[in-house]
């Protein structure tokens, strides 16, 4: 569940981090946004693709893997030099992060039953609803503790030793499982919601910043 709760708070622990990575790196307000957005457009485009992976290639290597990537790309965040090296790690953040939240559900069901399933089920929402109504608090208490002087960048880099407790433990605590009949990667589908869902977001984040050109409303009149 450490993992659940990282991905989630991760989401919006950030929002309290936006003023002192905007003057620590000199980001622009589009940037500042994709800094957020990024992280939930590549969650949400793939987290359904997350799902398939596990179930054609085992769910706990996807796990591993998308908690691996996750570490990695909050090493990244936290040693971002540029606005650029932090959006694009931001994206890479939450392709980990779909690779992880569909198999833990998928793990709980394989792996209990009955009312240990119930109860392992709702322990995962409570951990949910608890990361994303406390992820300001947290980001808050983080950037004033300030440790070892690290500033906003400690909100990514307490990220690593989490991980890497959630990948030893998943190691030996999770058995493999895949589905009997796995489907088939839907990369048309893929392609389609990225495009779509890109189209929806990328006149918001880039109209403000650029004083609405045409280009914005075009992209959203074709959307209706």
């Amino acid at each position: 569940m450490m993992a659940v709760f990282a991905i989630v708070l991760d989401f919006f622990v950030v929002n309290v981090a936006l003023p002192s990575v905007q003057a620590d790196l000199h980001a622009s307000s589009a940037a500042t946004e994709w800094i957020v957005a990024g992280y939930g457009l590549a969650f949400a485009v793939l987290i359904i693709t997350g799902g398939r992976l596990g179930d054609r290639f085992g769910r706990r290597r996807v796990f591993r893997a998308g908690l691996a990537l996750f570490v990695l790309t909050s090493a990244l965040c936290g040693l971002a030099t540029s606005p650029e090296v932090l959006v694009a790690a931001r994206f890479a953040q939450g392709a980990g992060a779909a690779l992880i939240s569909p198999n833990v559900l998928a793990i709980i069901g394989v792996a209990v039953a009955g009312q240990a399933r119930v109860r392992a089920i709702t322990i995962h929402g409570m951990v949910m609803g608890l990361a994303a109504a406390g992820g300001q608090l947290v980001g808050g208490l983080i950037i004033a503790a300030d440790p070892l002087g690290l500033g906003w960048r400690a909100i990514f880099l307490i990220n690593i030793p989490i991980g890497l407790i959630a990948l030893a433990w998943s190691r030996r605590q999770i058995a493999e499982s895949r589905a009997p009949e796995a489907g088939r990667l839907d990369v048309r589908g893929v392609t389609l919601v990225t495009l779509g869902l890109t189209a929806l977001v990328l006149p918001l984040v880039e109209g403000s910043a650029q004083h609405w050109p045409p280009w914005t409303w075009q992209a959203w009149l074709r959307r209706r």
